[in-house]
């Protein structure tokens, strides 16, 4: 793919190029890492539902990830994605 160069007014006759886009990385929310049941997180984190909001707010749609053992919201993305 070839490099386009534009020049752009009142940038001292400067050229830049435009290079293609790198595709973003699939989403957490569509990775088969990520475990997709609730009750995973309660297993994994003794008590999470006892603190009131632990299947509410604060969890939300995050879940966990099996591969980096974390809380991941669906539109997290990382480099080790595998389509679910």
């Amino acid at each position: 793919m070839s490099e386009r160069h534009t020049r752009v007014s009142g940038t001292a006759d400067r050229t830049f190029a435009i290079r293609p886009v790198e595709p973003a990385p699939g989403r957490c929310g569509d990775c088969a890492h990520r475990s997709a049941n609730r009750a995973d997180l309660e297993a994994l984190i003794p008590g999470l539902a006892s603190l009131g909001s632990g299947f509410g707010a604060s969890v939300a749609e995050s879940r966990l990830c099996m591969l980096h053992d974390r809380l991941v919201s669906p539109n997290d993305a990382c480099g080790r994605f595998s389509r679910a």
